[in-house]
């Protein structure tokens, strides 16, 4: 019979999507993973299978909190907690800047496993199916179609993750976000 593992999955799951978020798919060794989660190789690989299996969970984790700050909110006030939880994550106290893991991730695709590859298209269209749903609930007439604004969105967010990895500071990406959600 089998022993259940010793460690918190989800302890290790959220240690491995720092890694992930800070060093990107590409750049995060099984060893640097190893050092994060104090798990030895053969535990990994038992628990998750591969680095993109932990690196699913991770993805999957970040994704659910993200959501989780947004639920239950109107459209537009979702759209903006989804922003303002973007930038709050994007630049966090005293580290550099990590953008965001889903769309961070989403620029590695080539160095990802087709499962992984798959996880991050899921993830980015049901971020898309969320915004256009919340822009067609707004019911406003003018302008470009919901699935179009909602595409708008999730590029501003990407510019958003890219700005905030170059360094810059919680305003810029506040500035960006407020010029994005005149779209509303």
């Amino acid at each position: 019979m089998a022993r259940p593992p010793a460690f918190d999955r989800a302890e290790v799951v959220d240690r491995a999507m720092r890694v992930f978020w800070t060093q990107g798919v590409r750049g995060t060794s099984m060893r640097t993973l190893v050092q994060a989660t104090g798990l030895k190789p053969g535990s990994l690989y038992a628990a998750f299978g591969s680095k993109d299996g932990l690196f699913r969970e991770a993805l999957a984790a970040y994704s659910a909190q993200v959501r989780t700050a947004a639920s239950g909110a109107d459209p537009t006030t979702l759209i903006e907690i989804w922003f303002a939880a973007h930038i709050e994550r994007s630049v966090p106290h005293g580290e550099p800047g990590r953008g965001c893991l889903l769309l961070a991730s989403a620029s590695e695709l080539s160095a990802l496993e087709a499962e992984s590859v798959a996880a991050v298209k899921g993830e980015l269209e049901a971020l898309e199916r969320t915004f256009a749903a919340c822009v067609a609930r707004m019911g406003t007439t003018k302008g470009p179609e919901p699935v179009a604004v909602a595409r708008l969105l999730v590029a501003a967010l990407a510019g958003i993750s890219t700005l905030a990895r170059a360094g810059a500071d919680r305003q810029v990406l506040e500035d960006v976000a407020r010029a994005a959600l005149t779209l509303l």
